[in-house]
């Protein structure tokens, strides 16, 4: 039996990213630990401040240092750390 439940098969990875808020700037540091054509799992750089915003549910993540690759994204599901997101067009 199969439990892998996804579309598209994944590559482990250990990618950095950004999430960008609305405005542009940038919203948290994440890791892109695995990637397929339709989604990915990210981990999320928490900090200590209580104050943190929670990430909003859709969201550009940044995938270069030059801003040329981004995917609009959409939460899937929530970690302590981690998250994963469908790519939306």
């Amino acid at each position: 039996m199969n439990l892998e439940n996804r579309k598209t098969r994944r590559r482990v990875v250990a990618h950095p990213a950004a999430v960008i808020d609305r405005d542009g700037s940038v919203f948290c540091q994440c890791t892109m630990k695995d990637v397929s054509a339709t989604g990915a799992k990210l981990e999320v750089v928490k900090t200590e401040a209580p104050d943190q915003p929670i990430l909003p549910d859709e969201f550009t993540l940044l995938l270069s240092k030059s801003g040329n690759v981004r995917r609009q994204c959409r939460i899937s599901w929530r970690s302590e750390n981690a998250i994963g997101v469908k790519f939306i067009k």
